[in-house]
């Protein structure tokens, strides 16, 4: 069975093509493969694609090189998996067309992998051989490369953890089954691979071998992930969905932050041009017939023009409320907390004082018990002995992996408003339910919507604004990158550099890990808690996990330390008692000052920009406002700097 060539949908004045005729072609493994950045491989022609009544994206012309590693990035419901189905010939466009070179061998992870009730591991890599299942390539393969591809599979499994094939796919978690399914799809060694979030579910020493694997393969591939990391190391072109279009940008995802913050900067120069040169014309309209002869019809059709060509910008998402309740001096106490399932320790013996202030990562392979720990600090689940205590003052949000318990027959307001009829932005400003739905993109028209109609990513962030909105003290986080889009997780990222309460962060986001926390918890898999102060990359710098036990902040017995292992004073983990700067303030300290440059350098040219004679009245009102936010901000860091450097010193 050979790849479809193309997918077809006729357009006015589209000309079908055939795309990769002259392409080079190498042999790998015994078949015809392709050499890397010889033409293209996929091509897309005019591509518009609508889902419900929403029009996803339109004219979408572009083409992927052998070898081209991309990044798609985009907010959530901006259609990155459908263009990623697009690509893969799972669905056709309305309109356009899709073509691939003949004989492209193409491979697909989906978000979400279904198991095949029945199957094996093993089974699972031909699943048309044992089960009435599809088979996951669109290709042939002899008795040769079937034997080549069981062997690469085997041995991907093997690196990923999987050691038992013969086990059941139903009876897989949901991060295992992510691991089959992965390497299933590196098993063929495709020429063109789709990959729609690999990273969901996986633990941090699968991230990085997939990272090495993305940034070592010969495959072309188009990646749609939330790790910017990944994105960093292993991509060479980023493609964004915005406005119903797709943006290709050269480079890593570094260097399209850097042509994105131009093309910004450039867009608001041509704008702020355009006010100017506009308010001047209005003003010669203003002047009365005496001065309008001569050329005056083309200078007020220029006029009409200008006002008809406003850029229609692509609303953003606004900060998350600022607002969080005092936590007193008790936040949460753990006292010789145990877990078993069926009999296997998941938590051993962990005694632990979580100070006011605290952030802690929690990091550990798939199945060591991280959530089971989140669960047990809620009160969602029992412990087998020792006790789980909260502040009278503390108020707990815990965004969980599953938001299994929304009640999705509700509207989206009606959700909201179970918490909050108005929601406290800060500690003056507080804004409707409605209103606060619409900075985070649910707008009055989508507001009377079902939950069981959102996507995936529109759910989290609705779970995700609904809980701040209740101002908590205390947060638990169980993999909130997970369906949340880049753009959402960088508006999480700075609410919680400014949150003061606790966190405690399970993620295999390793930026997220490095920016927003300063200790680990790192669980062994056996009921172990080893306490480590500092960053995921100086643990993985550390020279030995032993170090970890050694200099942690543990209150009492860590959790798998042993039967001899010294018992620690409540008292050391108190951080407003240790001298000089936390982990997380050193940072801060170092990051202020070229935030503080950067506001000042925006409050010097909005006071040029009050120098301009005669603007209008909104803009200036804009303006005006900024002015004062920012001048404010100054003030607030400098501020917090000054403190800061107090404490540095001594």
């Amino acid at each position: 069975m050979e790849l479809p060539r193309s997918v077809l949908v006729p357009k006015r004045g589209a000309i079908p093509t055939r795309c990769g005729a002259v392409q080079r072609r190498f042999t790998r493994g015994g078949r015809t493969g392709y050499a890397a950045g010889e033409m293209n491989i996929a091509s897309l022609t005019g591509v518009e694609k609508t889902v419900g009544n929403g029009l996803l994206f339109e004219e979408v012309t572009l083409g992927i090189e052998a070898g081209e590693k991309v990044g798609l990035v985009g907010r959530n419901g901006s259609g990155k998996s459908t263009l990623l189905r697009l690509i893969s010939g799972e669905i056709p466009p309305d309109e356009g067309q899709i073509t691939t070179s003949r004989g492209v061998r193409l491979s697909t992870l989906r978000q979400h992998p279904e198991p095949i009730a029945g199957l094996t591991v093993e089974e699972y890599l031909f699943p048309d051989l044992y089960a009435d299942a599809p088979s996951p390539v669109q290709f042939e393969l002899d008795a040769e490369e079937q034997a080549a591809a069981l062997q690469r599979y085997r041995a991907a499994c093997s690196r990923l953890g999987i050691t038992e094939l013969e086990q059941k796919l139903e009876t897989l978690s949901g991060g295992m089954l992510k691991k089959v399914a992965i390497a299933r799809c590196f098993a063929f060694e495709p020429d063109l691979m789709t990959l729609d979030e690999p990273t969901n579910h996986l633990d941090l020493d699968s991230i990085t071998w997939l990272e090495q694997y993305l940034a070592d393969c010969a495959s072309a591939f188009v990646l749609v992930t939330h790790d910017r990391y990944i994105l960093d190391a292993t991509c060479t072109t980023i493609l964004e969905i915005e406005g119903k279009r797709v943006h290709r940008h050269p480079g890593n995802y570094s260097a399209y932050l850097e042509r994105r913050a131009e093309r910004e900067h450039d867009r608001n120069v041509a704008e702020q041009r355009r006010t100017t040169i506009l308010r001047r014309e209005l003003e010669w309209l203003k002047r009365g017939p005496k001065a309008r002869t001569g050329k005056d019809k083309k200078r007020k059709e220029r006029i009409a023009t200008m006002l008809a060509d406003e850029p229609q910008r692509e609303q953003r998402l606004q900060g998350l409320p600022a607002a969080q309740r005092r936590l007193g001096k008790k936040a949460v106490e753990l006292e010789h907390l145990s877990k078993r399932y069926a009999g296997t320790p998941i938590i051993r013996d962990l005694s632990y004082r979580v100070a006011p202030g605290e952030r802690i990562g929690i990091i550990g392979p798939n199945g060591s018990g991280k959530t089971t720990l989140l669960d047990l600090i809620a009160g969602r689940v029992r412990p087998d002995h020792g006790s789980v205590e909260h502040g009278e003052t503390v108020a707990l949000a815990y965004f969980d992996q599953t938001a299994a318990r929304i009640d999705r027959s509700l509207t989206v307001l009606e959700y909201l408003t179970e918490v909050a009829e108005r929601v406290p932005l800060s500690n003056e400003i507080t804004v409707s339910a409605e209103q606060f739905l619409e900075r985070f993109l649910f707008p009055r028209s989508m507001q009377s919507q079902l939950l069981e109609r959102l996507s995936g990513g529109e759910l989290r962030r609705l779970y995700l604004v609904r809980l701040l909105a209740g101002a908590p003290n205390v947060l638990l986080f169980d993999e909130p990158t997970n369906d949340l889009d880049i753009e959402t997780l960088r508006i999480l990222e700075r609410y919680l550099d400014e949150f003061d309460g606790c966190i405690l962060l399970v993620s295999h986001d390793r930026a997220l890990l490095d920016r927003v926390t300063d200790s680990l918890w790192i669980l062994d898999g056996a009921g172990g808690v080893k306490p480590f102060v500092g960053s995921y990359d100086e643990y993985l710098a550390n020279d030995s996990a032993e170090t970890g036990p050694a200099t942690g902040p543990a209150t009492g017995p860590t959790a798998g330390a042993g039967a001899g292992a010294e018992r620690r004073p409540k008292k050391a983990v108190n951080r407003e008692e240790k001298a000089g700067l936390s982990y997380r303030e050193q940072r801060e300290y170092e990051r202020l000052p070229d935030e503080i440059a950067e506001d000042e350098a925006e409050l010097q040219q909005l006071e040029e920009g009050f120098q301009q004679p005669a603007q209008d009245p909104e803009f200036l009102e804009r303006q005006t406002k900024r002015y004062h936010e920012l001048l404010a901000e100054v003030e607030r860091k400098t501020a917090r700097w000054e403190e800061l450097a107090e404490r540095a010193v001594d």
